[in-house]
């Protein structure tokens, strides 16, 4: 096996939507169909081909880091974290042992699960590893029936203030609660979501999609992309044709991924934020084939924490194959971990500064 590091993501998009559908497991985050205009559009990025006389085996899109020593890194697009790479089921250890050869230096997988055939892939893989941080994320695991999940989830006093809150909601107007169809267009949705998410806290702090015009094309072209695809989900609560609360997700191979969410301020009081969360639950389970579904949020989020009850473990991991030398791998270790450190430190002096929660 070859593994080669190339900019065009275009040139492979075709084998790489072949190996995502027989990938070891599916990484929704890292589709082709949202990567490649991303790599499009923002430079620094590329991806990690692996291919054999049959065909591509990996690809991840990565990064390179000069500081404080040189190392690759899983990269993060504008609209989304990093994902998982898309691996040749039959052939995800070799393929992982090409490309980590090929890396030239250790390698940071970011958010990966710390359980399931991916982590005993690169713990076979990799000559040494090493757990940089570990965390849990709020998850859903989709079994049952909607009904018999809410029933369980919640105490009955939770259940009834949310069943009240949407009655309460839907009194301020004509209320619809609707979802993307399968072949309707997505640029009215997105254009909707980029709108509403900028004139939220988000567009204030500068951080909404909007506030970078590439992230933007991004989405729109991500979105179109996905949906022809089969893998966009998108949600809306609305009162008089007007949206109140935004929500889409990715989904592949029996799993989902939540994108980003949005919501108007002027409704707060009636919580729309998790009454969106609970519609697109609903019909996530509704859907059928699904079996698990990541919030993507960050660790101790203050609200899908409560709704989802659900937790994914999840690291960030560093990777090196056997020839690279205990000894070295131990001092990229330890700057990495000095590294991380340094900026946590900073984040929250920073956060301190300017009393903001991070989010």
């Amino acid at each position: 096996m070859d593994c080669v590091f190339t900019a065009d993501a275009e040139s492979v998009v075709t084998g790489w939507k072949g190996l995502a559908a027989r990938a070891l497991v599916p990484s929704g985050l890292n589709s082709p169909e949202l990567l490649a205009p991303a790599m499009a559009r923002v430079g620094g990025a590329q991806l990690a081909v692996v291919r054999d006389a049959q065909g591509l085996r990996m690809v991840l899109p990565v990064i390179r880091r000069r500081w404080p020593l040189p190392l690759l890194s899983n990269w993060m697009s504008p609209v989304s974290f990093a994902g998982q790479p898309h691996l040749d089921s039959d052939l995800a250890v070799p393929a992982l042992t090409a490309f980590l050869r090929a890396a030239g230096a250790p390698v940071i997988l970011r958010s990966v699960p710390v359980s399931g055939p991916l982590w005993e892939a690169i713990t076979a893989a990799a000559g040494h590893v090493a757990v940089l941080d570990r965390w849990q994320r709020a998850g859903l695991e989709v079994s049952g029936n909607y009904a018999n999940w809410f029933e369980t989830s919640f105490e009955r006093k939770r259940r009834k203030e949310y069943r009240r809150q949407r009655a309460r909601l839907a009194e301020q107007g004509a209320f619809a609660a609707v979802s993307l169809q399968t072949g309707e267009d997505t640029g009215p949705w997105v254009a909707e979501f980029l709108k509403l998410e900028a004139a939220s806290w988000k567009g204030r702090r500068g951080t909404a999609i909007n506030a970078d015009p590439a992230a933007a094309e991004i989405l729109r072209e991500a979105c179109e992309g996905l949906a022809a695809a089969g893998k966009l989900r998108f949600w809306k609560l609305a009162l008089d044709g007007r949206p109140v609360a935004m929500l889409y997700a990715i989904v592949e191979g029996g799993h989902a991924w939540l994108g980003k969410i949005a919501h108007d301020e002027a409704f707060a009081r009636f919580s729309p934020g998790v009454l969106q969360i609970l519609q697109a639950t609903e019909d996530l389970f509704a859907e059928g084939g699904l079996t698990h579904v990541d919030s993507c949020a960050i660790p101790g989020h203050p609200m899908i924490d409560h709704v989802w009850r659900g937790r994914i473990e999840v690291a960030d991991v560093m990777l090196a194959p056997a020839n690279f030398g205990a000894v070295r791998f131990a001092i990229f270790v330890k700057a990495e971990r000095l590294r991380r450190k340094a900026r946590a430190a900073a984040k929250s002096i920073f956060y301190k500064l300017t009393r903001r929660r991070p989010s």
